[in-house]
């Protein structure tokens, strides 16, 4: 068939490039989801075509037929079979289902620009080569990946550059202000607790700094730092997420903290680690990071203990069970509120009323408490700022609207917030209990049979249950099923928007309806 001139080629590529052009935008704010890390936006990709088969397929059909007929038709025709080849990706959805926007960093902008540049030069190669260059817009989606992947990938040392210049600036801030650094991680109950002890410890005479939303990853925590801690902050807490082995470790590098605190180690993020061993090993990084004078705070309970203390140096205070250092007693809800009482080994003891339901979120808040009270907060104190704690927002909320109680915990679900949920949905008064469940996302091998025990779980509280996203959601159904619950009071939506149209008609005044997890926008089935 031979090469195509150089000059037909560039007019198809630059064409081309026009027509990949809202791909290209779509997959560049997944990217920004997916913390510009290559592997996790393939996974991405990887769904999205799962979801998407027939019209990928379709797609890469049509530009494999106009690459035969650009192959039988005269040398002089040739060009017209290409422009169609070229201009198949305007066929595609226009743009993906977005909840939020693309933010227009400058490092969103230096991707885009390169990643534009990669594909324009694919394109340009794959048409000089000849007639096969029709088969790269058939592959609209994996080529806009791999453009950001190769794009990334030439970026990463200005990248690792401008990271460590954020690292060291945020060292800086922090030395100059010299605030108790208080590190929080954990697979789940991180935010809440930082939110909580953040009230607890912030007073007129020296004030508290805490990350904001959930800043937790390096950057994150450096912008957070740079832009946010003052000299007025004599105590500074600080959100540790672990996207990667190593990331706790980078931001101790830079924070040093004195005080940790370790929430819960769970399957959650399995995708990432593969294993819950190495979950805990990335979270032991800040336990290993805290000097000799501090302490960590974490539940006697935990999962992977042994690997967790094993690089422990600091004093260690175990909560959560009689006998512990701390541990919470005598919970029940009353109207509003949990009313208990926190018992301390050496003989102290607490009555406390908090606006906070479930035991995961008890959990949390004795973790707070455990800090407060090890630096030295009076225990009175602790109880009446208790009262007036708000959490953080999404995790657990409860709320009326009208005549239906709303209980948000659309935050990141994981398996053992969603058990304390379905009972608290059991507890409240309601003529109709609902749940709205997507399911759980990044648990590995154990998210199958989680999902299939949240369906055997619902069907022994809930009146009828809306699942978003068909697909995702059949193990959810499947555990329904098991449980004997009545098809006919299951809705399967395709996404939120569709579940807020039948929720209407399904829970009326007096029911109670539970938000369990929300999906970010690249696990949406809906393109």
């Amino acid at each position: 068939m031979g090469p195509l001139p150089l000059w037909q080629a560039a007019a198809l590529g630059a064409l081309g490039s026009l027509a990949l052009l809202p791909r290209l935008l779509g997959w560049l704010y997944v990217f920004q989801l997916d913390e510009y890390l290559p592997p996790r936006l393939v996974a991405s990709l990887r769904r999205r075509l799962q979801a998407r088969l027939w019209p990928t397929a379709v797609l890469l059909l049509s530009a494999v037929l106009l690459l035969l007929l650009a192959a039988l038709v005269p040398a002089q025709l040739r060009p017209l079979p290409l422009l169609l080849a070229a201009l198949l990706p305007l066929g595609l959805r226009a743009s993906f289902a977005q909840r939020s926007r693309l933010n227009w960093t400058p490092r969103a902008r230096r991707l885009f620009a390169a990643a534009f540049a990669v594909t324009l030069l694919l394109l340009i190669l794959g048409y000089w080569s000849g007639p096969e260059g029709a088969l790269l817009p058939g592959l609209a989606d994996p080529l806009a990946v791999l453009a950001l992947s190769l794009a990334a990938f030439g970026w990463s040392p200005y990248e690792r550059g401008r990271r460590r210049a954020y690292m060291r600036q945020a060292e800086r801030r922090l030395r100059e202000a010299h605030p108790l650094v208080i590190g929080i991680t954990g697979s789940y109950g991180k935010t809440t607790t930082k939110v909580l002890l953040a009230q607890l410890l912030d007073v007129p005479e020296g004030s508290c700094f805490a990350t904001p939303a959930s800043y937790n990853t390096t950057l994150g925590v450096c912008r957070a730092v740079n832009e946010g801690l003052g000299r007025q902050h004599r105590v500074a807490v600080l959100e540790m997420g672990a996207y990667r082995p190593g990331e706790i470790a980078e931001i101790c590098s830079f924070s040093h903290p004195r005080v940790g605190v370790l929430t819960a180690v769970g399957p959650m993020h399995l995708e990432r680690f593969g294993t819950v061993q190495r979950v805990a090993q990335a979270k032991s990084e800040l336990l290993a990071a805290l000097p000799q004078d501090g302490f960590a705070v974490v539940p006697s309970d935990i999962r992977e203990r042994a690997t967790l203390l094993a690089p422990l140096s600091a004093r260690l205070v175990e909560v959560g069970r009689p006998g512990d250092r701390w541990w919470l007693e005598g919970i029940e809800v009353v109207g509003e509120t949990t009313r208990c009482r926190l018992r301390g080994s050496d003989g102290e003891e607490l009555k406390l009323e908090v606006p906070l339901f479930g035991r995961h979120l008890l959990q949390d808040l004795l973790c707070a408490l455990a800090v407060a009270a090890e630096l030295g907060r009076p225990l009175p104190e602790l109880a009446q700022r208790a009262r007036g704690l708000k959490g953080a927002p999404h995790r657990l909320e409860v709320t009326r609207r009208g005549g239906v109680t709303i209980i948000d915990d659309a935050y990141n679900s994981n398996p053992e917030g969603a058990r304390e949920a379905l009972q608290l949905l059991g507890q409240l008064p309601g003529r109709r209990r609902v749940l709205v469940t997507p399911g759980y996302i990044e648990l590995g091998e154990e998210e199958e049979e989680s999902m299939t025990e949240l369906g055997r779980q619902a069907a022994a509280v809930c009146t009828h249950v809306i699942l978003v996203g068909p697909r995702h959601t059949e193990p959810v159904y499947r555990g329904l099923a098991e449980a004997g619950f009545p098809p006919a009071q299951v809705s399967v939506v395709a996404d939120l928007e569709e579940a807020q149209e039948v929720l209407p008609r399904v829970a009326g005044d007096g029911s109670v309806v539970l938000f369990e997890n929300d999906l970010p926008d690249q696990y949406r089935e809906r393109p």
